[in-house]
This record gives C-alpha cells, sequence and structure tokens, in this order.
C-alpha cells in the first residue's frame, strides 16, 4: 500500500513533463534549421503592419534628394514606414568625380530590372504592382499610397534580433515569423544589410553637393536576391512561429564596391515575400548599433 503514493506521485510527474512538451514543434533543414512551433497569441495583439519603401535612386539623379527628403518627412511622421535606397540604372554608374564612387549591388540590380525601375526617382512600396508590370511609383504619389494601405490586415509580425561580431566581421541575425493569418501562397524569408550616413557626391537639382549623405543604403542580400523558404515548398500556416538564424561575414567588401562596411551606421531588414503576388507581407528592422 505504500507504494500507491509514491506510484501516484511518480505519474504526477510524468504527467507534468508531457504537457510541457510540445509536441508540434517540426525542423526543417533549409538555411540553417527552421523550426516551427505554435504562435504566442499574446505577442500577435502586439504587432502592428509596417510598410516596406525600396527607393531607387541614384547619385547623378537631379531629383532624388527631393524624394529622399520627402520620404525623410514620410517616415518621420509614421514610425511604421522602413525604407532601404538601391542605387541602380545609369543614374548609379560611376563617372567622373565626386560621383565615382560605386554604391550599385548585384541584388540591387536584379530588383531594379525584375520590378521594372526606370526613370528615377521611383518607389516599390510593399512591392505592390500599381499596374500591369508596373511596381514603380513617382515621387508625388508616395505619400497617399503608403496612407491607403490598410494596418489592420496584419497576416504576419516578424521579430528581429541581430548581433555583429567584429572580430570575426560577421553578423548573426536571428529572426522569428509569426502567421497570424492565413496566407494561401509559398513565401520566402529576406534579409537585407544596409547601411546609413556615407558622404559621397550627389547632383542635387543642377547642384553637385560634394558631402551628401546618403542614408539606408542598400549593401547586400543575406541569402540570394529574393531570400529563402521557412518551410520545404514554402507554405507557412497560420497560428505558427517559424525561427532561424541568418549568418554574413562582411570582412571581404561585397560585388561592385569596396565602400567599408561601418557597424555603427548599420541596420538589418527583414521582410516576407509572398512569392505568387510578390508582395511584402511584413518588413521589420534593428540597428546593429
Amino acid at each position: 500500500m505504500k507504494k500507491l503514493p509514491l506510484l501516484l506521485t511518480t505519474l504526477s510527474i510524468l504527467l507534468f513533463a508531457c504537457n510541457k512538451i510540445d509536441t508540434t514543434k517540426e525542423v526543417f533543414n533549409i538555411i540553417n534549421p527552421v523550426e516551427v512551433t505554435p504562435w504566442d497569441p499574446e505577442y500577435a495583439k502586439t504587432v502592428i503592419q509596417k510598410i516596406y519603401v525600396e527607393d531607387f535612386t541614384g547619385h547623378t539623379c537631379s531629383n532624388c534628394p527631393d524624394g529622399a527628403r520627402r520620404l525623410k518627412a514620410i517616415m518621420d511622421e509614421d514610425p511604421a514606414v522602413i525604407a532601404t535606397a538601391i542605387h541602380c540604372t545609369y543614374f548609379a554608374n560611376p563617372i567622373a568625380a565626386p560621383f565615382d564612387k560605386n554604391y550599385k549591388t548585384p541584388m540591387g540590380d536584379i530588383i531594379c530590372e525584375d520590378f521594372n525601375i526606370s526613370g528615377l526617382p521611383k518607389a516599390a512600396i510593399n512591392r505592390m504592382e500599381i499596374s500591369p508590370n508596373n511596381w514603380g511609383i513617382d515621387v508625388p504619389k508616395w505619400r497617399s499610397t503608403i496612407a491607403a494601405i490598410d494596418r489592420n490586415n496584419v497576416r504576419a509580425g516578424i521579430e528581429l534580433h541581430c548581433t555583429a561580431n567584429e572580430v570575426k566581421k560577421e553578423i548573426e541575425a536571428h529572426v522569428a515569423v509569426t502567421i497570424i493569418k492565413e496566407i494561401p501562397n509559398p513565401v520566402q524569408l529576406c534579409l537585407v544589410l544596409q547601411q546609413d550616413s556615407i558622404v559621397s557626391g550627389q547632383l542635387d537639382g543642377s547642384t553637385p553637393i560634394l558631402n551628401y549623405v546618403h542614408n539606408h543604403m542598400l549593401r547586400t542580400g543575406f541569402k540570394g536576391n529574393y531570400g529563402t523558404k521557412l518551410t520545404s515548398n514554402g507554405k507557412v500556416n497560420a497560428l505558427f512561429k517559424y525561427s532561424t538564424t541568418f549568418n554574413l561575414p562582411y570582412g571581404n567588401g561585397f560585388p561592385y564596391s569596396n565602400l567599408p562596411v561601418n557597424i555603427n551606421h548599420c541596420s538589418v531588414v527583414a521582410y516576407l515575400l509572398d512569392m505568387e503576388t510578390k508582395e511584402v507581407v511584413q518588413v521589420e528592422q534593428v540597428h546593429l548599433r
């Protein structure tokens, strides 16, 4: 009879332990392992819809500084707007000083071509197609396009934590994507490195500015031009969280440009792409300092 209380105690411990086991956890070996766990509904309540603006620009584009100023005003008013400046087209080609720097990137060139960008300045806003085969939005329509986006349709949240190892010259990014509403199409997660406070020449109207400050300049992507899948087929399920880690070595520089990476002025942007509509579902940004 004395064995019964001990048995009951043992069973209680086992049952308690079983209740703590997450039987729904799944791991996909896509990039680094992607761990899939149930969502946190309390976290989901805190998520706001953020807007991604890709500002296509170049140092000999005379109207681009005006676009940058207007974009800054929008971002100052609305902290949910996140921007990346993509230097592209012949306006970004290096020529004689003070326009001799090369700020183009292979990733930026491919995005510019794939989204039919020409006649700078232009912006892609959440990569929404505004007319058939046309994603580039003119400066006067940036504010109204952003204002028209439904902020209540929050389909995903992104948690992003980054560290920079300046000895190894490597950035590590931990990303967790929570799927709040059903996304019927395959998705991919894309991370990019961008840099602020880059001082060099820029044509502003008819005036060459020698010490123009370029901000949120695209430097490179972490894993390809359009990121990577989170599951084997790219499909994700609502009410689940997908967590993984990205690594980016930066010590050897990047193609096209020998501009050194200044971690103190860098940030990482992570965005979730709907691979059928090409739209950005959600975006997040963290500064490395």
